[in-house]
């Protein structure tokens, strides 16, 4: 069996490193702590091609997969979760699974070059994500459906220029692409989040928007299905983002522990120190295991539910454990701001919950495991 990931994946991956450490890692700091969206640096991103990882290229894309995908999030995670802007990948997964050639001509090619943001819209005030008690519904008017009702806790809300809304209709739950400044779409406020913050959160309204049936992602009533598909492929995006932290946190903390003088010893020299790096470390390596294996499934448009979710669930155990240790090794110096383990502290945390927390991930594992015949 080979571990080894393909040339391609390997020199995208690269560039991509230094990209991030060139453009993005100088200016982190200033967005995060102000909540604002890093727009320039973000369409010079898509620019360079790689918010088009998993996309085919007659669409834009440079074609390298879900594993090109999961890659490029580790290497944002290394900053913090803030810098994925997962809805702009999410976005894409559905309209290139569910979406008609319409939308994949007219939405595509802006995505991955950065000239269109996207944003996710699932969650409200009263529901969270329950699908059960959804209240945003969209009524059917000849050609179009009428949108109504509130959504909260959506990442770059204000900032993208098109936003996939889950909503009900007489049929049953339905994805509808919203643009930006259609009439009734409506801002109400700008939150003031933990973490994620250079991926600002909003809560937001539709009052009455007008939306073409051109505009529905797959079909009407079949919202599940595209549900299931976009966030399994965007849990194994949360789980290399959780394998970036958990790396960055790690080397962060190996270089201060192997130079930092204890009297006769460094700080590497203690046992229980080796201890937890050999703990972590190990831990590392399986959910680089975990993440790898989902990420091929899912390429091969296999039953990814599971794996992708205990991807998810071990990576976010072994980030927040991993962040954690980093700062207790470091001491006094990882509790400065100018230091990165407060704002992946922050991040880790916030990540733990968005994609769905580590219950409902047990939950989804669990359910898969005794819902069929299997020898341990």
């Amino acid at each position: 069996m080979d571990f080894s990931y393909h040339p391609d994946l390997t020199r995208f991956q690269e560039k991509a490193r230094k990209f991030i450490k060139e453009q993005m890692e100088p200016e982190i700091d200033y967005y995060d702590r102000k909540s604002l969206f890093p727009r320039a640096t973000f369409r010079k991103f898509g620019s360079e091609g790689f918010l088009g990882a998993a996309v085919p290229q007659r669409y834009g894309g440079m074609e390298l997969g879900t594993m090109g995908y999961c890659l490029l999030c580790e290497e944002l995670g290394r900053l913090g979760a803030g810098t994925i802007h997962n809805g702009i990948f999410q976005t894409q997964k559905m309209i290139l699974t569910h979406g008609s050639e319409n939308l994949k001509e007219k939405f595509l090619k802006g995505l991955c070059s950065g000239d269109i943001h996207a944003a996710t819209a699932i969650s409200e005030p009263d529901m969270g994500s329950s699908f059960a008690r959804m209240e945003t519904t969209a009524r059917r008017n000849g050609s179009a459906f009428i949108l109504n009702g509130a959504k909260t806790h959506i990442n770059d809300a204000a900032e993208a220029d098109v936003l996939n809304v889950f909503a009900k209709t007489d049929l049953g739950l339905t994805v509808f692409l919203v643009e930006k400044g259609t009439p009734g779409f409506v801002i109400k406020e700008k939150l003031d989040p933990m973490g994620l913050r250079s991926s600002p959160i909003y809560a937001l309204e539709f009052n009455d928007c007008r939306i073409p049936d051109t505009y529905v992602v797959g079909e009407e009533g079949k919202g599940l299905s595209v549900f299931i598909s976009t966030f399994n492929f965007s849990r194994l995006g949360n789980a290399s983002t959780f394998i970036g932290i958990t790396r960055e946190s790690l080397e962060q903390a190996i270089e201060f522990a192997k130079r930092r003088e204890i009297g006769p010893s460094r700080v590497s020299d203690f046992q229980g120190i080796r201890w937890i790096i050999a703990d972590l470390c190990t831990k590392l390596e399986a959910a680089v295991m975990l993440r790898d294996k989902a990420a091929q499934l899912e390429q091969c448009d296999g039953d990814v539910s599971a794996p992708a979710s205990m991807a998810k669930y071990y990576a976010g155990e072994t980030a927040v454990e991993a962040v954690n240790s980093a700062i207790r090794i470091v001491g006094s110096h990882g509790c400065y701001r100018d230091t990165p383990f407060e704002r992946l502290l922050r991040d880790v945390k916030a990540l733990e919950i968005a994609g769905g927390t580590p219950e409902i991930m047990k939950n989804i594992i669990a359910t898969a495991i005794l819902g069929k015949q299997r020898k341990f």
